[in-house]
This record gives C-alpha cells, sequence and structure tokens, in this order.
C-alpha cells in the first residue's frame, strides 16, 4: 500500500528546496550543478542510516527484512541519518574534486528549507499536532483544534535557514555555518516537542537527542568563533608608540 501522505512530504522536502536553490547556487569546479544532482545520494545514504539506527536500537529481529526496513513511517533516527548524509556530501565532493567544505556550507541552507518543508507538510500525513487552542486545525480522528507545532517550526527553520545563508556567503569558517545550522534545527526540534504527541510524561529518545545536539553545538560553535578571535588578535600588528603627541622637554 502506498503511503501518499509521506509521498507527498517528500516531494515538497524535495521539490521546494530545488526551486530555491535555483537562486542559491552550489558551487562546483563543473559548472552550475542542480541540487538533486549532489543531494540526492546523501539523501538516501541518510534515510538509509536512520532506519538502520531505529531498528538496531528498537528491532534488531527486523534488521534484515526488506519489507520492515522499507517502512520508514515507523520510525527514522534523525541525527544519525543527518551525520551520515553529511559525510556523503562530503564523499561525493571530493570524489568529485570540489570541495566538501564549500558543498556542506552550499548545501546547508538547502537541507534546512527540505527538513521545514517535510515539517509543514504534516498536514499530508497523519495530521499536524500541537496545543490545544480554539482556533488551528484538527488532527483527523480527534475533537480537539490544534495550533499546528509543524508549521511553527517549518517557519523557525526556514528563517534560521536564510541566517545560515547569509553566514556562508560572508566567508564565516564550514564549521561555524555547519554548526550553526546544526543547533538551529536541534533548538527547533527540541522545542517543538514538547507538544508533539509521545508516549509518558518523560522525554523522548529523538527529544532527548535534539537537546544534547543543540547544547554541543552551540557550544561548539562559540569554541571555535573564540579560537579565530584569539587567532586574529594574535596576528594583529602591535601598536606603535605615537610619539607626535609626547612633548619635548628643553634641556636645562
Amino acid at each position: 500500500m502506498i503511503d501518499f501522505g509521506l509521498m507527498v512530504s517528500i516531494i515538497i522536502a524535495f521539490g521546494v528546496p530545488t526551486l530555491v536553490a535555483s537562486w542559491w547556487t552550489i558551487r562546483s569546479t563543473q559548472g552550475p550543478v542542480g541540487l538533486l544532482d549532489v543531494a540526492i545520494g546523501p539523501a538516501f545514504v541518510g534515510l538509509a542510516v536512520g532506519r538502520l539506527t531505529t531498528l538496531a536500537l528498537d528491532d534488531q529481529a527486523s534488521i534484515g527484512s526488506i519489507s520492515d526496513m522499507l517502512v520508514i513511517r515507523s520510525g527514522v533516527e534523525f541525527w544519525p541519518g543527518v551525520g551520515a548524509a553529511i559525510a556523503a556530501a562530503m564523499w561525493s565532493a571530493r570524489r568529485s574534486g570540489d570541495s566538501p567544505a564549500d558543498r556542506i556550507a552550499d548545501l546547508a541552507p538547502l537541507a534546512m528549507i527540505g527538513y521545514a518543508g517535510y515539517e509543514m507538510a504534516c498536514v499530508f500525513r497523519d495530521g499536524c499536532f500541537g496545543p490545544e487552542s480554539p482556533i488551528g486545525l484538527r488532527p483527523p480522528g480527534l475533537s480537539t483544534t490544534m495550533i499546528p507545532t509543524g508549521w511553527l517550526m517549518g517557519a523557525a527553520v526556514v528563517a534560521a535557514a536564510v541566517a545560515v545563508r547569509i553566514l556562508a556567503r560572508r566567508g564565516r569558517a564550514t564549521s561555524v555555518v555547519v554548526f550553526a545550522a546544526t543547533a538551529s534545527v536541534a533548538s527547533v526540534r527540541a522545542v517543538g516537542s514538547i507538544w508533539l504527541p509521545h508516549v509518558g510524561d518523560g522525554l523522548t529518545r529523538q527529544h532527548g537527542s535534539s537537546l544534547v545536539v543543540a547544547a554541543v553545538s552551540i557550544t561548539a560553535a562559540a569554541v571555535v568563533l573564540w579560537r579565530g578571535q584569539q587567532l586574529i588578535d594574535q596576528a594583529a600588528p602591535p601598536p606603535t608608540p605615537n610619539t607626535a603627541t609626547q612633548e619635548s622637554v628643553p634641556p636645562t
């Protein structure tokens, strides 16, 4: 059975950043390249690693069963998938003779927009959940109106993607760009997870991992920026004394 809601969400997740990429160029030594040319492979690698990680943590017996492994609706570990996709994109860039740092800096904001599109496409899946409100959307099977948390998360990630794009174009170090992108998405996921449905009162694994990734990314970005400023200060020439203002003392 085809999951049309998930299919539409994936089409939006790839289609919207592909349109944006026509304005936000992706650098390559081989001339202009499209987003799908450099993102499809890493995306599938990330999806496969994320799905296998979920099965390894929750249902080891399903590993090896093609039908169980393909049911991505039942769970994909987000951050292991993101890490695998980044590694695959860097490997692909190096293999084609391009700079892995430039490739990641170019793809980061586009990937954020794709993720935002997926979150905002919640209306095509099981419904957009969130806190109860007099206005909002009513998920299928419920009688309660809710504020669509996925829409708010998507809007926040789009705004962060624009900021990350500005950082990249201003020549910030690739590590800062990646950490800023990661911290933004992790923070949005950590906050949004508060209102998403889950079993029990404690943190879900996805929520807890987003909190950890957000804290690590923010700390790492701060350290890189601080270290970079130290290097700039060390490279600056020492100030020269201003002898023009010194008063001459007449001989006695």
